[in-house]
């Protein structure tokens, strides 16, 4: 069921914001199976405000070479939401290297 628009206030229902969460999740390790990464994302955090519902997630790329070519993928498919915040931070931590990536936005 899509959003349903009451008065100022956006409603997405539990059904669609766990699609959602799922094709979130479905298509991020879709690309980092694709790249050949190892990690795989297992959810997406979801916080309820009165005014917005906001998806937040994160995964790891440890290959650095496919940084690009999988941010670029995973980043074009976020974007279908809206607006999307994404950080993205190198991580070196007892010996292993990886690049972390979180994300989040509104509907």
């Amino acid at each position: 069921m899509p959003a349903t628009i009451s008065g100022d206030d956006i409603m997405i229902s539990v059904e669609e914001k766990e699609k959602i969460k799922r094709d979130i999740v479905e298509k991020v390790n879709s690309v980092l199976e694709k790249n050949g990464e190892s990690f795989r994302m297992d959810r997406v955090n979801v916080l309820n405000t009165k005014e917005t519902v906001k998806f937040m997630g994160n995964y790891r790329i440890y290959d650095r070479k496919n940084y690009g070519p999988a941010s670029r993928e995973i980043n074009s498919f976020l974007k279908e939401y809206g607006d999307v915040e994404i950080k993205s931070k190198k991580i070196r931590d007892s010996g292993m290297k990886f690049t972390a990536v979180s994300f989040n936005f509104e509907l």
